[in-house]
């Protein structure tokens, strides 16, 4: 990543000459790390998201970057960055490959790990559409797995997914994405919906969950 002369001046008053252009240069070899760490899977998906939303060197040099893609509706690349949602898989997949696209530009040496791609894959094939895993929940099923893989590691989570994810008769119609609450790592159990449209004013349902832990009921809604 070069720094340019933008990249430095927005460093604001850290110093001057020498000094200003050091600062710049060892920001964006901080930044070009944690990136180049995310895409080949040396750090976690939480914890580059920590670091983008932490670290105003992100911020300072990332903004710069705004030749994106044609399906990014952000203006920069910083601010794309920080509006996913790094706890779905697809998010988290999409954003390695556009890392992977930037790094390249910059001619910077990488290698893009295959990992989320393979995960995005295998959530396709296991999950219901009327779910939406958090991908820290299908790591830990993964991991659960052991050495499992193909169409034996597919059919054991399908099994582990039918499992947790129970419902009494049917399973949610959700209005918007799927939404099924957990709470500290535990799925609850569906009881059933109800459709609150006359109270709404729309289309609108609210969602009945059951924690067998606590015999509680915990309630959403969703409206179109």
């Amino acid at each position: 990543m070069q720094c340019s002369r933008g990249d430095i001046d927005a460093l604001g008053d850290a110093g001057s000459g020498d000094e200003k252009i050091s600062t710049a240069r060892s920001e964006a070899m901080m930044v070009e790390a944690t990136i180049k760490a995310f895409v080949e899977a040396s750090i976690s998906a939480e914890e580059f998201e920590r670091s983008i939303q932490s670290d105003a060197s992100f911020e300072r040099l990332l903004k710069n970057e705004v030749r994106l893609p044609a399906y990014i509706q952000e203006a920069d690349l910083y601010t794309h960055l920080i509006s996913q949602d790094y706890s779905r898989i697809g998010s988290v997949y999409n954003v390695q490959q556009l890392l992977c696209s930037f790094l390249k530009k910059h001619e910077i040496a990488h290698i893009c790990s295959e990992k989320y791609g393979e995960l995005f894959e295998l959530t396709l094939k296991v999950q219901p559409k009327w779910l939406d895993l958090p991908a820290w929940y299908f790591s830990r099923a993964i991991d659960g797995e052991g050495a499992s893989k193909g169409k034996a590691l597919v059919g054991m989570l399908k099994k582990k997914i039918a499992q947790d994810f129970r419902f009494l008769k049917a399973a949610p119609k959700w209005l918007q994405s799927p939404d099924w609450p957990f709470v500290e790592g535990r799925p609850l159990v569906f009881v059933g919906q109800i459709d609150i449209g006359s109270l709404r004013h729309d289309t609108a349902q609210l969602y009945i969950f059951y924690d067998e832990h606590t015999g509680t009921f915990v309630t959403s809604s969703q409206s179109c």
